[in-house]
This record gives structure tokens, sequence and C-alpha cells, in this order.
């Protein structure tokens, strides 16, 4: 996760020169924001007026359906052997 602090005289975009890329999410103030992409290829968020923290995390759905899918396949195979036994 990338953690910034912001201090804005006026709502601003936070322009992050990172690859824009599926799976990040984006919190000011823990409250959940819309990414832009930006330049084509960058991140941007919205930043209201005043003393802010943006945290920006990455949280794949392909990881989370990774992770699912090969659990259910690992607990699948030792039903098998546990079953042949």
């Amino acid at each position: 996760s990338v953690t910034i602090s912001t201090e804005t005289s006026g709502t601003s975009l936070l322009f992050l020169s990172d690859s824009y890329y599926p799976g990040w999410q984006a919190y000011v103030d823990d409250i959940k924001t819309p990414i832009y992409r930006a330049n084509f290829i960058f991140r941007a968020v919205s930043v209201p007026e005043g003393t802010h923290t943006v945290r920006f995390v990455y949280d794949p759905l392909s990881w989370k359906l990774g992770l699912y899918l090969s659990s259910a396949g690992i607990l699948i195979f030792f039903l098998w052997i546990l079953r042949k036994q």
C-alpha cells in the first residue's frame, strides 16, 4: 500500500506517477474514493480542501479468486484421499 498525507487549499487532484492497474483501491480518510486514469497510464484521486490522508491499497479480485479456487482444490484432493482409505 501507499499512504500520502496532503494539505490543500481547495479541491485538488492527487496525481500518483505509478501505473494505473485494475485491483488498486483508494481511500481518502478511510472513505473509498474512485481512482481516475491520469495521462493514460497513471493514477489520480480527487482530494477535498483541507488536511487528509490518502491510501492506495492493491487488492485484486483475481488474487482472491485464485486463493479460493486453490483452497477448494486442495480440500477436494484431501477429501478424495480420505475417501479412498
